[in-house]
């Protein structure tokens, strides 16, 4: 019986433990604290603890290096993408049926956002949307795209829930191919610009004012508007590939 209940603790500190590096409280390559440490810390016994890193380190979350500690793997978001990568092999036309699930997706993590995020989630949103201002306001279309991607995975930490926060880094990735070329031909000082950067306002201020509503509205807009973007964007290079034959 001690040993059923032992094992039980094990794994609710291994889901525990999961959602925390999900929801970047622990980041890839960010080595854990000292076993006796954390293990004050999260209220368990060292023993619990190391059941529960063990079950960690099998699935591929987190990586022993002998003598130097447990550390978080690198490999995280590569792993998460696996799944997408093979439907987009077996069914290579349903990009445009992805985007329709990101505006689902979207939708609802803007709404919990609203509703879930502790100054620590406003804070962070606050530095990721300067982020995604001042990129939008330069003609670096990488940083432009990375800006976007940790603005939006940001918000997916927000709701608390490691199930978003898996699905849209997952699918994000996946995705950043044509996030660069919704984005391709698009001048920082054009109209289409700035309405990105009006939208990503309209979604940061709904989320910080805990106004679900409003948030759940400016993200159907923008992917709304992003899915239109793309669809240029693709026709354009259809075109040019079909010139070079």
């Amino acid at each position: 019986m001690k040993h059923l209940i032992s094992a039980k603790f094990a794994d609710t500190l291994a889901r525990d433990l999961e959602s925390a590096i999900l929801e970047r409280r622990y980041k890839p390559h960010e080595k854990l604290p000292p076993e006796r440490e954390l293990a004050v810390k999260l209220g368990v016994s060292r023993a619990t603890l190391r059941e529960a890193v063990g079950k960690l380190v099998e699935r591929g979350l987190l990586l022993r290096r002998h003598g130097a500690g447990t550390f978080v793997c690198e490999q995280i978001d590569d792993r998460m993408s696996d799944p997408w990568s093979d439907m987009l092999r077996r069914h290579p036309l349903m990009q445009g049926d992805l985007l329709e699930f990101r505006e689902m997706l979207e939708a609802r993590m803007a709404e919990l956002a609203a509703i879930r995020a502790n100054d620590d989630d406003r804070t962070a949103l606050t530095h990721t949307f300067a982020a995604v201002a001042r990129a939008y306001e330069a003609p670096d279309r990488r940083a432009q795209v990375n800006a976007d991607i940790a603005f939006h995975r940001t918000i997916a930490e927000a709701t608390h829930n490691p199930v978003f926060s898996y699905l849209n880094a997952s699918l994000t990735k996946l995705l950043h191919e044509h996030i660069q070329i919704s984005i391709s031909d698009l001048p920082h000082d054009s109209e289409a610009s700035r309405t990105l950067t009006v939208q990503h306002q309209a979604l940061f201020d709904a989320i910080l004012t805990q106004d679900p509503v409003r948030a759940r509205r400016a993200a159907i807009t923008h992917i709304g508007f992003v899915k239109l973007r793309l669809n240029k964007g693709l026709h354009s290079r259809d075109q040019t590939q079909a010139k070079n034959k």
